[in-house]
């Protein structure tokens, strides 16, 4: 390793004794409640990810990235006012910062053709590319005061941490040329040293390197990351701050790390995760926390707002099902974390009475290890398919309804397969589902369907892959037709990201376009009405909560289903037509600015908070 921010010298790497950040945290004490101010609110589109929210260094405004469609939107609040700015265009945009003085949004565009450094004028919504690195792929972009652009870059298997000089043609020099296994590095505020996360093994450490001289301190050890890494300097650089959690936490804490040995400070938010630690100019911490919760809701199928069935205080539920009697809910069981999130998924039941109220609480319907996602009764009620990761599989499982006999594999995709959950044909001799496996044939999703004898429970032959002439896309989730005859699935544009509701026929054909919308759930599968005419469907063209809508298949003609200021997404048609089951979704990111000295940012030089 070698440093040419002062000319090249050789690195003395004098490591200190790493310190479990927990370990550390426990010398000192957590930092109480005090008073906050809540800088923004932002509803994420996407049903599994969500990103932080970080504010710009006086705090008046909070960028947050988005998935919509297919893309990484930002969208902008002005804390003030509550007005935002949105990015309309096609994009990969992550790794959000801000410009030191706070005029303009920084961050990385991962798109082919847009690969780069950018920026945002927040005010009028401009995007500018101020660094194009070429054949090259740089990540991780900090926006220095005098115009140089700080970022990792990756040739094969070398990566460097490289500057981009201000000005045309933004000529590149290497700062440290082996920094392999870096993560977020950011120039401390007087420009002598580097903080950084080093990532091996799943595990991370917090890093400090003198420019000049290669000494690097190890602050902490043994830590847990989130999907949007980055690590922040007080703004008098004796602090850093980083949301991360202990080896054996379930969740996000936002941390001071003081960088004179003292105690590192825990900055937690009652139980939620915090997935960013964002210092302000004025002293103030902003800590944008994760807001969600899943469940099960029923509302006709003529429309309204979802009634919630599943007690509060329970574990998440979502994508449920319905038993084909009328009297049970199916649905999944986890907990949505950022750490070790989704590891094990289970089935749950939850009994209705023949009003279609809850009776008794939820309980287990299928427990096996990891995913068991999808719970699709029979017919006759005999068997229960569902998609399983037994034996190191990812494929499609059926199971006797109560028996003690372990399930059968019905497919052999593979690990990595990422099936989707199955479907029964109105007969009861088919599976229908999505699979975009096996992973070697280059398959971006199809539909399959694979026979099963109902008296033995066996598969009577391999899968087949449903064919889908002229059809160039992702093909997610399938459903039949209650007569049998059509199977309904999402295709996701490989080109623009749209997803649009197909029909077609349950032995092949050419695909029909229903309904093409911006952002859609493809999670599931659109749904049938009773009466096979039309088809229930989940979006939000891009902002706010998801809603269900309905599709005529006649004629095209749409209107929204469900309302209130949950998303609705997931739904799935009672047997006697009438009732739709949801899956209810809260997810919010509340970026949060804690009063000054709560884990202060010590602004001053001299040393005082």
């Amino acid at each position: 390793m070698s440093f040419t921010l002062s000319g090249p010298l050789q690195a003395v790497c004098r490591g200190l004794v790493a310190v479990p950040l927990l370990t550390a945290a426990a010398c000192g004490s957590n930092v109480e409640e005090a008073s906050e101010v809540v800088l923004a609110r932002h509803v994420h589109t996407d049903i599994y990810d969500a990103y932080p929210g970080i504010p710009s260094p006086a705090g008046d405004r909070v960028a947050f990235t988005d998935y919509a469609a297919d893309r990484r939107s930002l969208t902008v609040y002005d804390v003030a006012t509550g007005d935002r700015v949105v990015t309309r265009t096609q994009g990969g945009r992550s790794r959000v910062t801000w410009s030191p003085d706070g005029s303009r949004v920084v961050y990385i565009d991962r798109q082919a053709d847009r690969h780069g450094v950018w920026t945002l004028d927040p005010t009028t919504g401009r995007e500018s590319r101020i660094v194009d690195p070429g054949d090259a792929r740089i990540d991780y972009p900090r926006l220095l005061p005098d115009g140089t652009v700080t970022a990792l870059r990756y040739a094969g298997a070398d990566t460097a941490w490289v500057a981009y000089a201000p000005g045309p043609g933004r000529s590149t020099s290497v700062v440290v040329d082996r920094a392999g296994g870096w993560v977020a590095p950011v120039r401390s505020p007087d420009g002598r040293a580097v903080a950084y996360l080093r990532v091996a093994d799943g595990r991370a450490a917090l890093a400090v390197t003198e420019i000049a001289t290669g000494e690097t301190r190890t602050l902490a050890a043994d830590l847990q990351l989130g999907w949007d890494r980055r690590v922040d300097w007080s703004p008098a650089g004796r602090a850093l701050h980083l949301a991360a959690a202990g080896i054996h936490d379930s969740l996000m804490v936002g941390w001071r790390v003081p960088l004179d040995g003292g105690p590192a400070e825990r900055l937690e938010r009652a139980g939620r995760d915090v997935l960013a630690v964002t210092p302000l100019a004025d002293g103030r911490v902003a800590l944008s926390v994760y807001h969600t919760r899943t469940t099960v809701g029923l509302v006709p199928v003529t429309g309204g707002e979802p009634a919630d069935v599943i007690p509060a205080g329970s574990t998440s539920a979502f994508l449920p099902s319905w038993h084909p009697g009328g009297g049970a809910l199916g649905f999944i069981t986890t907990s949505w974390r950022r750490v070790r999130m989704a590891v094990d998924f289970d089935l749950g039941v939850l009994d209705l009475d023949a009003e279609g109220g809850p009776t008794g609480a939820a309980r287990a319907l299928l427990s096996e290890a990891d995913e068991d996602y999808g719970a699709a009764w029979s017919p006759d009620g005999r068997w229960l398919a569902f998609h399983g990761h037994l034996e190191q599989s990812d494929d499609i499982w059926l199971v006797p309804v109560g028996g003690s006999e372990r399930p059968t594999r019905l497919t052999r995709f593979g690990p990595g397969a990422d099936t989707g959950e199955p479907d029964w044909s109105p007969d009861g001799r088919a599976l229908a589902f999505s699979s975009y496996g096996p992973p070697l044939e280059e398959n971006p999703g199809s539909v399959y369907s694979v026979a099963v004898d109902p008296a033995t429970g066996l598969p009577v032959a391999d899968p087949v892959r449903v064919p889908l002439d002229g059809f160039r896309g992702s093909a997610m989730g399938a459903r039949f037709s209650p007569d049998g005859e059509r199977m309904a699935f999402y295709g996701r544009s490989l080109e623009d990201g749209r997803v649009t509701v197909y029909t077609v026929a349950a032995a092949g054909g050419t695909p029909t376009a229903v309904v093409s919308f911006a952002n859609g759930e493809p999670y599931s599968a659109p749904e049938w009405s009773a009466d096979g005419a039309s088809l229930f469907y989940s979006r939000n063209d891009g902002f706010g909560p998801f809603q269900v809508w309905r599709v005529d298949i006649a004629t095209g003609a749409t209107e929204q289903v469900t309302t209130g200021v949950r998303g609705t997404l997931q739904p799935s048609v009672s047997p006697d037509g009438r009732t739709l089951a949801v899956t209810m979704r809260e997810a919010a990111i509340e970026v949060v600015a804690l009063a000054a000295g709560a884990g202060s940012t010590d602004t001053n030089s001299d040393g005082g908070p």
